[in-house]
């Protein structure tokens, strides 16, 4: 029997989630809560041909136009995957953030929730499989620096840090965050045997984990002279395979580091056109102001993100047609969490209901989202950003589930940065303050195309990207360098904000000018979130079929 374009696409998002578990978690499905991924070259291959299976049955299929944009995801998604199998980023990245190795299972495990006796079972079962998923780890990071795939040592000295605190806990706190079901007669025996798996049999392959970065890589590990991706073998093939892994285009380092560094030029202007308004007259001063301007009480910052969030849940009419998401929690990250320094974020509602749409806030160590951007990352982060974006696709059961529980960067962070903006052309910043601070976290998303490209395309150094940053970007050094290794960390993830942005802002200028008096903001927006998550050229192939409907009055 000849498959069809629906049955392929589940065949592909059930694959991408099996790969992917702590991912699949993170959107908020626990039908894979008591799995953990497997790092091995033999699951690997497998993944690798089952994704060339369905990418070729799927572009073997003539589509019929309704179609046509599932097919364009199949075959994004599929290239997404083999992609990032291609950068082979498990073969030589340690680092401390929650972005591979033991640190992506804390995260994980630290907001975990656990509302019944199934998901219990599924946690224990879970830190179970774990050990084994760490220890495949592991051996491809053995096997990687083999063939001269290394990490960067300064990267790797954060994560040892980083697996010292964590070992130095009888059972590490994080992995034993998740409370027992309320009222649950077994609650007792099962904390007992969470605290007994962290300790007898996760910590102790986190252990051969640091052991290894610590006696087999750190002696060969990249200076920072040579931290970029560049610098690996096949490091110019890696590099382009992650550009197109988080953009969907086939660009060009040189052409991203162009456009980030004439979007900065661009946003400076309009810095000081707001901060005329306040008498601040040049860069330097708008920069000492931002810089001067952040919360020193983390909590009182949380609120004031509480209340700007509630304020644009409030116009959520505004930007897109019905129907609207129940509301985000904000909620203090996890300390385990927060001490990594990771940046405010956002995660899905958990489709059982046991988890609201909640944007995380970093009171441990708070570097972005207490000052002059307050309200810009909140935005993004929740109403009219991720969370209006993704729970409201979550809530669509008629969309593939292909376009709902997987993410194109392009298309969601460049939907987050759009909302930014949208949310001045609202009138939802209090103050001309926080409008300068959006226009720098708009700066920010520039930078991060120039020193991205920089370091993985064109040989920069960790050091000169740091410099450039904390010219152009007035947050503090720490949070800034914390980024920076982010970025490092994860070749051309951070490119995704503002390619994505730009591509949305063309096709609004493009709609605008072909409907005229017939175009509509809700309208808009809602064509651009209404199939999902999808790759750039297949959003401009909705957005026009959008613009064809409204002209033909359809």
């Amino acid at each position: 029997m000849t498959p069809t374009l629906p049955a392929l696409a589940d065949e592909l998002v059930e694959a991408v989630l099996r790969n992917d578990p702590f991912g699949a978690s993170q959107f908020g499905l626990p039908q894979y809560d008591a799995f953990a991924p497997d790092a091995s070259p033999a699951a690997e291959a497998a993944y690798r041909a089952e994704l060339t299976r369905i990418g070729d049955a799927a572009a073997g299929i003539l589509a019929d136009p309704a179609d046509t944009v599932l097919q364009a995801a199949i075959a994004s998604t599929v290239r997404a995957e083999l992609n990032t199998l291609d950068v082979g980023e498990v073969d030589f990245t340690v680092t401390a953030l929650p972005l591979s190795g033991p640190p992506v299972l804390f995260s994980t495990a630290a907001s975990t929730v656990v509302p019944d006796e199934q998901s219990a079972q599924a946690y224990l079962a879970r830190l179970t499989a774990s050990a084994h998923w760490i220890d495949t780890v592991t051996d491809r990071l053995r096997a990687g620096a083999a063939r001269g795939l290394t990490p960067v040592r300064s990267l790797a000295e954060n994560a040892l840090s980083w697996a010292d605190a964590v070992l130095g806990e009888p059972a590490p706190a994080a992995l034993t965050a998740p409370a027992a079901p309320q009222g649950w007669d077994g609650a007792e025996a099962w904390r007992a045997e969470v605290h007994r798996l962290a300790a007898e049999v996760v910590s102790p392959a986190v252990r051969r984990w640091r052991d290894l970065v610590a006696q087999e890589l750190l002696p060969v590990a990249r200076d920072d002279d040579h931290a970029g991706i560049g610098h690996l073998p096949d490091g110019e093939a890696r590099y382009l395979a992650a550009i197109e892994r988080h953009t969907t285009l086939p660009l060009t380092p040189q052409e991203l580091h162009e456009t980030g560094l004439t979007a900065v030029r661009e946003l400076e202007e309009r810095a000081l056109v707001l901060g005329a308004r306040i008498g601040l007259d040049d860069l330097p001063a708008i920069r000492a102001a931002v810089a001067a301007g952040a919360d020193p009480d983390p909590e009182a910052a949380m609120e004031r993100a509480r209340v700007a969030i509630l304020r644009a849940e409030a116009r959520a009419a505004d930007v897109i047609d019905p129907p609207l998401p129940d509301p985000c929690v904000v909620s203090p990250m996890p300390d385990t969490v927060g001490r990594s320094g990771m940046a405010p974020h956002y995660t899905l509602p958990r489709a059982d209901g046991s988890r609201p749409g909640t944007y995380w806030f970093n009171t441990v160590v708070p570097g972005m989202g207490v000052g002059w951007e307050l309200e810009a990352v909140a935005f993004h982060e929740a109403v009219p950003g991720h969370h209006l974006q993704l729970a409201r696709a979550q809530a669509d059961t008629s969309l593939p589930r292909l376009v709902t529980q997987t993410l194109v960067n392009a298309h969601a962070e460049g939907w987050g940065l759009y909302t930014e903006r949208l949310a001045g052309e609202l009138g939802l910043y209090s103050s001309v303050q926080q409008e300068i601070g959006a226009v720098f976290m708009e700066m920010h998303r520039a930078a991060r195309l120039v020193v991205d490209s920089g370091v993985h395309g064109l040989g920069w150094s960790r050091q000169k990207a740091r410099g450039y940053l904390v010219d152009h970007i007035p947050v503090s050094r720490d949070f800034l360098f914390a980024e920076m290794d982010r970025y490092i960390a994860w070749p051309g993830q951070a490119l995704a904000y503002l390619v994505g942005q730009q591509e949305i802002l063309r096709l609004r200028d493009e709609a605008r000018a072909t409907l005229g008096e017939k175009f509509t903001l809700q309208g808009f927006h809602s064509a651009v979130l209404e199939s999902g998550s999808l790759p750039l050229p297949a959003l401009q192939v909705v957005v026009r079929r959008w613009i064809e409907g409204v002209t033909a009055g359809v």
